[in-house]
């Protein structure tokens, strides 16, 4: 199950421009691993960018799976996968 979150976070970026973390809601958490990235088109008809997702496993106080989307120059938490 997962829940829809949508909300701004700031990450800190690997040379390859993947998050290795990223704070939401004033808590670190530190990527452990990547599962997967991808890209969808988002109005390519009007020129918008395409946004940029990857799934990961992260820890704070214990291990969880994100998704974290770049949408331009900014990195959103997506949703939280249970």
């Amino acid at each position: 199950m997962a829940r829809l979150i949508g909300e701004p976070v700031e990450t800190h970026t690997d040379r390859d421009e993947i998050p290795d973390a990223f704070i939401w809601r004033k808590r670190l958490y530190r990527v452990v691993e990547v599962l997967s990235c991808w890209q969808e088109s988002v109005d390519w008809w009007n020129e918008k960018p395409p946004r940029f997702f990857v799934r990961v496993n992260a820890r704070n106080t214990s291990y969880g799976t994100y998704e974290l989307c770049r949408l331009g120059d900014g990195w959103f938490l997506h949703r939280v996968l249970d």
